[in-house]
């Protein structure tokens, strides 16, 4: 079973997920490798404030302790520059910030450019792959 989840959305749990036409916003997937689930959102704030509370909700959703954190993955894809407005790179920057101030592991990550995006990842095994609008994919 493959969940789908569009933008505003949020899931937690050991299924597959596909997040489609990830763009300015972005997919933030908090991956818990040990227990083989993961929070996901399909997300957009230009608030700071705003982006630190869906990472919390996501990490609580989990039911994971500031003690933990070390364990979890978090996977980033989106902050394209679809309209030349350089606003998915100031979202992308207040997602990375918020990151970091949480001290988040990153494990992997494709942000920016100016290209539609979906996103494919597997709980169980940890796969994330990109694929493009235009063509192509990468797995981070």
């Amino acid at each position: 079973m493959e969940v789908s989840l569009k933008l505003l959305q949020t899931w937690v749990g050991k299924e597959k997920i596909k997040i489609e036409k990830v763009a300015t916003g972005m997919a933030i997937i908090i991956w818990d490798p040990f227990a083989r689930r993961c929070a996901a959102t399909h997300f957009f704030s230009s608030d700071e404030s705003k982006v630190e509370e869906k990472i919390r909700e996501l990490l609580n959703a989990l039911g994971v302790k500031d003690h933990d954190f070390e364990k979890l993955r978090v996977k980033l894809a989106g902050g394209a520059d679809v309209a030349g407005l350089q606003i998915g790179k100031k979202f992308s920057a207040a997602v990375v910030n918020a990151i970091r101030k949480l001290k988040l592991p990153v494990g992997g990550y494709d942000i920016g450019g100016n290209v539609t995006r979906t996103v494919s990842f597997d709980p169980v095994t940890g796969r994330c792959v990109i694929s493009y609008l235009v063509g192509g994919q990468r797995e981070i």
